[in-house]
Protein backbone atom coordinates (compact mmCIF):
# COMPACT_ATOMS: atom_id res chain seq x y z
CA UNK A 1 0.00 0.00 0.00
CA UNK A 2 1.41 3.60 -0.97
CA UNK A 3 1.49 6.14 1.46
CA UNK A 4 0.52 9.23 0.76
CA UNK A 5 1.65 12.94 1.89
CA UNK A 6 -0.17 16.06 3.12
CA UNK A 7 0.85 19.21 3.59
CA UNK A 8 -1.01 21.48 5.92
CA UNK A 9 1.26 25.17 4.58
CA UNK A 10 3.11 24.89 1.36
CA UNK A 11 5.58 27.22 0.98
CA UNK A 12 5.49 30.36 -1.67
CA UNK A 13 6.85 29.64 -5.54
CA UNK A 14 8.33 31.91 -7.59
CA UNK A 15 10.12 35.09 -5.99
CA UNK A 16 8.99 37.73 -3.96
CA UNK A 17 8.38 41.05 -5.93
CA UNK A 18 10.68 44.20 -6.12
CA UNK A 19 8.58 46.45 -7.54
CA UNK A 20 5.25 46.73 -6.07
CA UNK A 21 3.17 49.25 -8.60
CA UNK A 22 3.40 49.85 -12.13
CA UNK A 23 2.81 53.17 -13.90
CA UNK A 24 2.12 53.60 -17.45
CA UNK A 25 4.23 56.68 -18.30
CA UNK A 26 3.28 58.19 -21.65
CA UNK A 27 6.46 60.16 -23.47
CA UNK A 28 7.58 61.52 -26.36
CA UNK A 29 9.63 59.90 -28.89
CA UNK A 30 12.26 62.52 -28.36
CA UNK A 31 12.23 61.21 -24.73
CA UNK A 32 12.31 57.91 -25.49
CA UNK A 33 15.54 58.57 -27.80
CA UNK A 34 16.90 61.11 -24.92
CA UNK A 35 16.58 57.45 -22.27
CA UNK A 36 18.42 55.45 -24.84
CA UNK A 37 20.97 57.62 -25.27
CA UNK A 38 21.37 58.40 -21.35
CA UNK A 39 21.85 54.67 -20.66
CA UNK A 40 24.80 53.38 -19.90
CA UNK A 41 25.73 50.23 -21.30
CA UNK A 42 23.65 47.24 -20.59
CA UNK A 43 21.40 49.38 -18.55
CA UNK A 44 17.89 49.55 -19.58
CA UNK A 45 15.53 52.94 -19.59
CA UNK A 46 13.73 51.37 -16.51
CA UNK A 47 17.07 52.01 -14.55
CA UNK A 48 17.28 55.01 -15.92
CA UNK A 49 13.84 56.30 -14.90
CA UNK A 50 14.07 55.32 -11.36
CA UNK A 51 17.15 57.21 -10.80
CA UNK A 52 15.89 60.51 -12.41
CA UNK A 53 12.84 60.12 -10.11
CA UNK A 54 14.83 59.36 -7.07
CA UNK A 55 17.35 61.88 -7.75
CA UNK A 56 14.49 64.35 -8.28
CA UNK A 57 12.91 63.01 -4.89
CA UNK A 58 15.68 63.46 -2.79
CA UNK A 59 16.26 66.85 -4.00
CA UNK A 60 12.60 68.27 -3.38
CA UNK A 61 12.96 66.27 -0.09
CA UNK A 62 16.11 68.90 0.86
CA UNK A 63 14.25 71.79 -0.62
CA UNK A 64 11.08 71.23 1.71
CA UNK A 65 12.79 70.54 4.57
CA UNK A 66 14.81 73.98 3.91
CA UNK A 67 11.42 75.61 3.66
CA UNK A 68 10.21 73.78 7.02
CA UNK A 69 13.21 75.25 8.92
CA UNK A 70 12.71 78.58 7.54
CA UNK A 71 8.92 78.76 8.22
CA UNK A 72 9.20 77.82 12.19
CA UNK A 73 11.91 80.49 12.50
Amino acid sequence: MTQFHTYENRGRVGRTKEWEKRLTLPLTSEMVERLDAAKLPGEDRLAVIRKGIERELKHRSKRNAGKTAEASE
